[in-house]
């Protein structure tokens, strides 16, 4: 019988979830960026009662699996940009410690949204966000941002408890269904989602949006 347990996730653990998060994604920009960034990152779900994040530690404490998601209040209340800019100074500080990091194509392919955070540093009399608030009428929907498990642990039924839980905290939250986006080459994430419901609801040019309608 497991002894893990879940939790959601505290401020004072971050840290020990960034460590979990580059040995379940090494080698990506978030790994090369580093603890400080991908721990920022991990704080935006703990700011605004419509986000939430949570974990898995094994019997002795240590984290083997998380997840996170959030209940989008609006049009332009993404994940994406909203995590990056929380943590858009962890970012700067890991590019300048690591310089050629500016030719990676994620990176370049976020410089619209960089230049534009620093001109709102700047000038922010000159920026103005764009969020138009959902009726109460609308129904929500839950967004699975993150989740991940330890390599060691795969297999053994963490995927699955992180699943389930992030299901009924989006319904805790209100949500009557929930959506993700994935890269179309990523065949096994696909396969793990469909077994649990998921359908593509949308093709983009590299990406399928996921649907979920709870029962």
């Amino acid at each position: 019988m497991s002894n893990n347990k879940l939790f959601l996730t505290k401020h004072h653990q971050l840290n020990a979830l960034a460590i979990c998060h580059r040995l379940c994604f090494p080698k990506t920009l978030s790994d090369k960026l580093g603890i400080a960034y991908i721990a920022k990152t991990f704080d935006w779900f703990l700011q605004g009662e419509n986000k939430f994040l949570f974990h898995i530690e094994n019997e002795q404490g240590k984290i083997i699996g998380y997840c996170g998601g959030f209940v989008s209040q609006g049009v332009g209340d993404g994940s994406s940009s909203g995590m990056l800019q929380h943590a858009f100074k962890e970012a700067i500080i890991g590019i300048i410690k690591k310089p050629w990091l500016v030719f990676n194509k994620e990176v370049m392919a976020a410089y619209p949204f960089i230049f534009k955070n620093i001109k709102r540093k700047i000038f922010p009399s000159t920026y103005k966000k764009i969020f138009i608030k959902y009726t109460t009428e609308e129904k929500k929907y839950a967004g699975l941002v993150v989740i991940g498990v330890h390599p060691v642990y795969r297999g053994k039924g963490i995927y699955d408890e992180l699943m389930n839980n992030f299901f009924e905290q989006a319904k805790l939250k209100g949500a009557v269904g929930a959506n993700l986006s994935v890269k179309k080459n990523n065949a096994r994430g696909i396969g793990a989602y469909k077994k649990f419901g998921w359908e593509v609801f949308q093709e983009n040019k590299d990406t399928y949006v996921l649907k979920k309608e709870f029962s």
